[in-house]
C-alpha cells in the first residue's frame, strides 16, 4: 500500500519524492490539520490520526503557538 501511495505522489510531483516514510507522512498530515485549529478540533484530529487528544496536544502544541496571538485574544476578550 505504501508503495502505491508514494508512486501516486511521484506521478504528480515535479521532483522525485525521496525519504518519505509512513511516519513522516502521518506527522505532516497531523501538523497540517493542527494549522486549522479551531476549524477542526483536537478531538477530531486525534480521531483522524488514531491517537489520543493528550498526545496530539503534547506533540503538536508548537503548531498552535506559531499562529497564536495571545495579546490580541486577551484584548479582544475584554474589549
Amino acid at each position: 500500500m505504501w508503495r502505491r501511495i508514494t508512486k501516486g505522489l511521484n506521478t504528480v510531483s515535479e521532483e522525485p519524492i525521496e525519504g518519505l516514510t509512513a511516519h513522516v507522512f502521518r506527522h505532516n498530515y497531523a501538523t497540517e490539520l493542527c494549522y486549522h485549529i479551531p476549524d477542526i478540533s483536537i478531538k477530531h484530529i486525534a480521531r483522524l490520526i488514531g491517537d489520543t487528544e493528550a498526545v496530539v496536544m503534547k506533540i503538536y502544541a508548537h503548531v498552535n503557538l506559531t499562529k497564536e496571538d495571545a495579546h490580541a485574544a486577551v484584548n479582544s476578550a475584554f474589549a
